[in-house]
Order: structure tokens, then C-alpha cells, then sequence
């Protein structure tokens, strides 16, 4: 900001951050409730397109936080063209991360995982969380290592028969191991350090270790639940 520049009104910063989940959410409800075929349908999912909603955001910005304030076309290029940098490490990893899971999932390295962690006798809740866990710190997409793991434990969870209220336990399990061992390969911890001002050595030792400690003490909240809770 340039000296005597008045900081952005809390509305402002809130419109910024709520339309994009606004115009999302739209796309999801209209998807869920319009009939195929509806034109009403076809809309909601054009704005609500994450790619959409997210351009829909950045134009917003720009004109709230430059335009109407009275910067120049070459200041807001300069501050779009400062904002790349950043952004640019975590599209990069995302990306790499994303392909490195589709090279696990077609190499077959996530069922080989399972069968060991099978083999080993584990109960069922801990080996999940465990598989979750190590498809996790491999490629570091918390989606795709949740998505991954659910449907290498499908099957196991189906054999064992487990009743309504263990089977969300199980699947509480494996969401909060995407908390934990969030390290360089995953995007999240590029978005701390970087929007921070961290190094990757501080973000190893405070972003991980937190987000680590968190899973852990989320899965021993499950884990104590499943033990206590009849199916």
C-alpha cells in the first residue's frame, strides 16, 4: 500500500472471500435440485464452476481494491504481476502432487500398501488411518489421499460388516489424516510460508508439527469413540 492509502473496509475483504464460495455453492445446489434439462440448471453450473467463480473474484478485487480506489492500470498490472510469483509454487506443486497420485493409483503402490497393512493385522480404523497417512506425505493432496484410501478400505470395511455408526467413525478417521504431515509436496504449506513471510524451515517445524499434533489428536478422539460407542 502507498503511504496515507486507507486500508479496505471488512466488507470489502468479506464480499471478495464469500462471493467465489456464493457462486460455488449456487453451482451445487443448482446441480442437486434442477432437473436435467432445466436452463436454470445449465447457469448454475456455468458460475458456479470453480474456474469461473474464482475469475468472477479476481475482477471483483481488482475493482474493488484498484479501480475504485483510483490506481493506475500500471499499478495494477504490478500487483497482479507480484501476486504470480507465489501463486505459481502452488499451482506447481498441486499439479505435481496430483500427477504423482495418478502414477501411485496406476502402478498399483496404494493397493500394495493396503495388502501390507492388512497383512499386518492392524484393526481396521488404525490401518486406515495409517494408509490415509502415508498417501498423504507421498503425494500431498489431502483430497486425492482421502478419495484414494476410502476405496482401497472399501472393500474391508464391507467384509467387516461394520454398522452405521462405525462406518462414520472410519470415515472420520481418514479425514482427519489429511490434517497431518503436511509438508513440501503438499500446497497448503506453500500458501502459509509464502503469503507469511516464512521459510520453508520454519513452516517444516511450525505448519507440519501443528497440523500433525491435530490429526493425531483428532484420530485418538475417533479411536476412542469407536471403543466406546456400540455399533
Amino acid at each position: 500500500m502507498a503511504p496515507g492509502e486507507r486500508t479496505p473496509g471488512a466488507g470489502t475483504v468479506l464480499a471478495i472471500i464469500l462471493v467465489p464460495l456464493f457462486l460455488i455453492m449456487l453451482g451445487t445446489v443448482g446441480a442437486t435440485l434442477l432437473p436435467e434439462g432445466d436452463p436454470l440448471r445449465a447457469v448454475a453450473g456455468l458460475v458456479g464452476a470453480p474456474v469461473v467463480a474464482l475469475l468472477v473474484a479476481l475482477a471483483l478485487a481488482g475493482y474493488l481494491l484498484g479501480v475504485r480506489r483510483g490506481w493506475s492500470t500500471q499499478r495494477l498490472g504490478e500487483v497482479l504481476e507480484s501476486s504470480l510469483s507465489p501463486a505459481a509454487v502452488v499451482i506447481l506443486v498441486t499439479g505435481a502432487g496430483r500427477a504423482f497420485a495418478r502414477v501411485l493409483t496406476e502402478s498399483g503402490v496404494g493397493g500394495s500398501v493396503a495388502d501390507l497393512l492388512t497383512s499386518l493385522g492392524l484393526p481396521l480404523l488404525l490401518a486406515g488411518y495409517l494408509l490415509a497417512l502415508a498417501l498423504r506425505a507421498a503425494q500431498g493432496s489431502a483430497t486425492v489421499a482421502l478419495i484414494t484410501s476410502a476405496g482401497l478400505v472399501a472393500g474391508a470395511a464391507t467384509e467387516a460388516g461394520l454398522g452405521v455408526a462405525h462406518t462414520a467413525l472410519l470415515r472420520l478417521a481418514l479425514g482427519f489424516r489429511s490434517l497431518g504431515l503436511s509438508h513440501i509436496n503438499d500446497s497448503g504449506i506453500w500458501v502459509v510460508t509464502r503469503y507469511l513471510g516464512m521459510s520453508v524451515a520454519d513452516g517444516l517445524r511450525q505448519w507440519t508439527v501443528l497440523t500433525t499434533v491435530l490429526s493425531l489428536v483428532g484420530f485418538g478422539v475417533v479411536a476412542l469413540l469407536w471403543a466406546v460407542v456400540p455399533d
